[in-house]
């Protein structure tokens, strides 16, 4: 019961899409007292138990089911997920519990669970299964005020603050239930030795002080440094660029994949026209959008971006930004983890890519611009460790377009609409939820990132809700203007604070017509990216390898 209780403070911290977030800084204090337990009733201390991951499971799946069940409206396969993620979370706090056994200095091995979990989330970050939608630090999505400093730290500050967070109030929460008892002895020998009765009131009382210190500093001092951060800063932007951005509401499961390409091309010219102006800079439109499953050598032939030109034409020098899914030929002999067979050409491969395009009225084919979304969907756009298990690529879930593993990108590449002077980062929907990986944009000079998403296969569920709240952490990271559009669900805009300036509807057909300031200045996270997590994992692998030494020593002494 008491690890459900940590489960459900987690659920409640996101419930109504992060809204309680600041709940996760208490979250982990009931599994902390189970872990104890725990080790403390293990007759043998140096023996590997698994009880810390059988009790933390049960609380991990009441986290992770509430706010990952929807990916199962794709498929039931979609269920892993959530099992997956709470699985690997207790295997964490199992390693924390093992390496802490095996420590001479109890109370100080409290904090390798800091270092464990760090540790985890890079790997959410860079490994096959990539999936750092639950990282604690994403938790404040809809508390900006309180992380501004995340344009320091990046979400990685988020989860160091509510990991030290947990530890320090379980430390004073043990120590004022220690004062409880010892209050008992001394009462029952005040009257016979005063002195005595001085010495031990001391003793009690200095570790409640001493950790209602540090657990008061660490809560109250990230928050004053967001509030001034919150307070004092201020737009520098010198300028700003006119957007239109459409939202065609195409249903992914009946429509989008159905509907001839010149109707969806038309539902946007519709959406737009009215908002359309000799000023507008930019006609956005969301990731697969642009029906034609074309090759990419022969862009200037589509028919949705000839139509597109035509209608551009009728409104000054705008560009259009807009997803669709393409094929790429590849040179002779050339054969990537993402090459599909050409049929009836020998050793000539392609790949299928999920892209994001730019062009203008006059634009030909050595005009337009693209990029491959690199940061990609496990189990819909790439199946993990198909290197060591190839049969796996065939359980891809379908969500419609181009399914299987997807071609990518070497480098991050920014959009540049030169006559205009404007240099664009445009993350194609799963590649927002990465800080590391949308920073470079940044670092290569883009003004605002344009988010475009196609996020409809989620349904009416807390998955597109949190999507959108996840981007607002991206602007405070880089300070930069966030604007999302979306095939449907929450499209909008978001300032560099983080805040909200716009949000459209669940399932509408909608336009919308912002003014986006270009800011320049770079952040600290922007310049030198996440620093918290690199040396934590190294950190991780050493203290890992010195508790199983440690452990296999121990034990060679007792025989």
């Amino acid at each position: 019961m008491i690890s459900l209780l940590s489960g459900l403070i987690m659920a409640l911290a996101w419930f109504n899409v992060m809204g309680m977030g600041f709940l996760m800084l208490i979250a982990f204090v009931p599994l902390l007292f189970v872990e104890d337990y725990i080790s403390r009733n293990n007759s043998d201390k140096r023996f590997v138990s698994t009880y810390a991951f059988v009790y933390s499971l049960p609380a991990f799946l009441l986290y992770t089911f509430p706010n990952t069940w929807w990916i199962s409206n794709a498929s039931p396969v979609g269920y892993i997920v959530p099992v997956a993620e709470a699985v690997f979370m207790s295997a964490v706090f199992q390693i924390y519990s093992y390496s802490k056994k095996v420590a001479k200095n109890k109370q100080g091995a409290y904090f390798f669970l800091v270092i464990y979990w760090i540790a985890f989330e890079y790997l959410q970050f860079t490994w096959d299964i990539n999936f750092p939608w639950l990282n604690l630090g994403n938790s404040f999505a809809r508390c900006p005020a309180l992380v501004q400093w995340y344009s320091v730290t990046g979400i990685e500050g988020g989860t160091l603050w509510i990991l030290l967070s947990n530890i320090l109030i379980y430390f004073l929460i043990v120590a004022l239930n220690k004062n409880k008892t010892a209050f008992k002895e001394i009462k029952t020998t005040f009257y016979k030795n005063k002195t005595a009765f001085h010495s031990t009131d001391k003793a009690v009382y200095s570790d409640k002080v001493k950790y209602g210190i540090f657990a008061a500093l660490i809560l109250v001092i990230p928050v004053t440094w967001s509030l001034i951060l919150w307070y004092g800063y201020e737009d520098k932007a010198e300028s700003s660029v006119s957007a239109v951005i459409v939202q065609p509401n195409l249903d992914p499961y009946k429509e989008q994949y159905n509907l001839p390409p010149q109707n969806v091309v038309q539902r946007v010219e519709d959406l737009a026209a009215p908002l359309m102006d000799s000023n507008v800079d930019f006609l956005v439109l969301p990731e697969s959008c642009i029906q034609e499953y074309a090759w990419e050598d022969y862009l200037d032939e589509v028919p949705s971006i000839c139509e597109l030109q035509r209608f551009l034409s009728l409104y000054g020098n705008a560009d259009i930004i807009a997803g669709m899914s393409t094929r790429n030929m590849l040179p002779l002999g050339v054969k990537t983890n993402a090459a599909r067979e050409y049929p009836g050409l020998e050793n000539r491969y392609y790949e299928s890519c999920n892209t994001a395009i730019m062009f203008n009225k006059k634009s030909s084919l050595k005009d337009i611009q693209l990029r491959h979304k690199s940061v990609l969907v496990v189990g819909v756009e790439k199946m993990p460790f198909t290197q060591y298990f190839p049969f796996i690529e065939n359980l891809v879930l379908d969500m419609g377009g181009t399914v299987g593993t997807l071609g990518i990108d070497d480098t991050v590449k920014v959009f540049d609409s030169g006559k205009k002077h404007i240099k664009i980062g445009v993350p194609i929907c799963w590649e927002s939820i990465d800080g590391n990986y949308c920073r470079e944009f940044i670092k290569k000079g883009a003004g605002f990132l344009q988010v475009v998403t196609n996020v409809g296969w989620w349904g009416d569920t807390p998955g597109y809700k949190q999507y959108f709240a996840i981007s607002r952490l991206r602007a405070i990271e880089n300070r930069r203007y966030v604007a999302i559009c979306a095939n449907t669900g929450f499209s909008g805009l978001v300032n560099a604070k983080g805040q909200e300036v716009d949000k459209g509807g669940y399932w509408k057909r909608q336009a919308f017509k912002y003014d986006i300031p270009l800011t320049e200045d770079t952040t600290f996270f922007t310049r030198h990216g996440d620093m918290i997590m690199r040396p934590f994992a190294f950190i991780a692998v050493l203290l890992l390898l010195f508790s199983v030494v440690r452990n296999k020593t121990e034990k060679n002494k007792e025989k």
